[in-house]
C-alpha cells in the first residue's frame, strides 16, 4: 500500500472518477505526444498496472496507471520518491538506487536511450513498490534485476576509450589492442546501438595529410573491433586531422595526447 502518494501526474487531472484510474487498456491504446521516453514509460508503466491488476492490488494498479497516462501526455513521471513508500530495511539500497537512477537521467539518458532509461526508472518504482510490501521475495529480486540490467546499460552508453598512436603511425600498439579488448567486452555485455571511432593527428605535418593519417588510424581501430566480434555496420568512422585537439598547441607541435582515437558508444 502507498505510504504517500506525491505524484507530479496528479497536477496534470489524472485523478478523477475512480473508474478511470484503473483503465491501464485504455491508456495502453492512446496516441503518445511526448517523447521516445514518454512512449517508453506509457509502455512499461501499462505492463506494471497489469500485473498489480493480476494480483488484485488495485492501489498500485491506480498507480502505474495514471503515470503511464502522464507519461502518454508527454507529462513525464518522477521515480517514485522514497517518502512515498514505507521501505523498512529496503530504504538505504533504493535511496542509493535512486540516487543513480536520477543522476543518469539528468545526464541524458532518456534521450540517448529512451528504451533502457525508461526500463531503469520503471524497474526502480517496480522495486520500491515489491519492498514495501515485502511479500514475494521473487518479485523483488526481478525488479531489482531489472533495474541492475538497464542501468549498466545506460553506464555502457555513456563510455567513452581512447587509444593512442606513434608518431605519423596507424599501427596499434599493445597497449592500444589491450584497450580494444575492453571495449569489445563493454560492447558484447551492454550491447549499446553504435559505436563511433573517430580518428585524430597532431599538429606536425601538413593538415591535408593529417586528414588522411586520422582516417587510416579510425580505420585501424575498426577492424581490430571487427575482428573482436563488433559488426562493421554498427560502426560509424570520423576523422578530424588535427582540428578538436585533446591538448591545444600550435601548428608543428609533436603532442602525444592528440595522436589518438575515441571509440565511443551511442544508444
Amino acid at each position: 500500500m502507498l505510504k504517500n502518494v506525491m505524484m507530479s501526474v496528479a497536477a496534470a487531472g489524472l485523478l478523477s472518477a475512480c473508474a478511470d484510474v484503473w483503465n491501464y487498456e485504455e491508456v495502453g491504446a492512446m496516441d503518445n505526444v511526448g517523447t521516445a521516453f514518454d512512449a517508453a514509460l506509457q509502455e512499461d508503466y501499462v505492463a506494471l498496472a497489469a500485473h498489480e491488476r493480476g494480483y488484485g492490488d488495485w492501489d498500485d494498479t491506480a498507480y502505474y496507471t495514471q503515470k503511464a497516462k502522464a507519461a502518454a501526455m508527454g507529462v513525464t513521471p518522477a521515480p517514485t520518491a522514497i517518502e512515498e513508500r514505507d521501505l523498512g530495511a529496503y530504504t538505504e539500497e533504493l535511496t542509493a538506487a535512486r540516487a543513480d537512477l536520477m543522476a543518469a537521467l539528468a545526464a541524458g539518458a532518456p534521450a540517448a536511450n529512451p528504451d533502457m532509461a525508461a526500463m531503469a526508472q520503471s524497474s526502480f518504482d517496480c522495486w520500491a513498490e515489491e519492498g514495501e510490501e515485502d511479500r514475494q521475495p521473487t518479485h523483488i529480486a526481478e525488479c531489482k534485476q531489472n533495474f541492475g540490467i538497464a542501468m549498466k546499460a545506460l553506464m555502457v552508453e555513456e563510455a567513452s576509450y581512447e587509444v593512442y598512436f606513434a608518431l605519423d603511425s596507424a599501427r596499434l600498439s599493445g597497449e592500444a589492442e589491450t584497450i580494444l579488448n575492453s571495449v569489445s567486452e563493454a560492447f558484447m555485455t551492454g550491447a549499446p546501438a553504435r559505436v563511433m571511432v573517430v580518428g585524430y593527428t597532431d599538429t606536425s605535418g601538413p593538415s591535408d595529410y593529417n586528414i588522411l593519417l586520422s582516417q587510416r588510424r579510425a580505420e585501424a581501430v575498426a577492424r581490430a573491433l571487427a575482428q573482436r566480434g563488433i559488426a562493421s555496420e554498427v560502426m560509424t568512422l570520423e576523422a578530424y586531422g588535427e582540428e578538436r585537439l585533446a591538448v591545444p598547441t600550435a601548428d608543428g607541435v609533436v603532442e602525444k595526447m592528440n595522436r589518438r582515437v575515441e571509440i565511443m558508444f551511442k544508444g
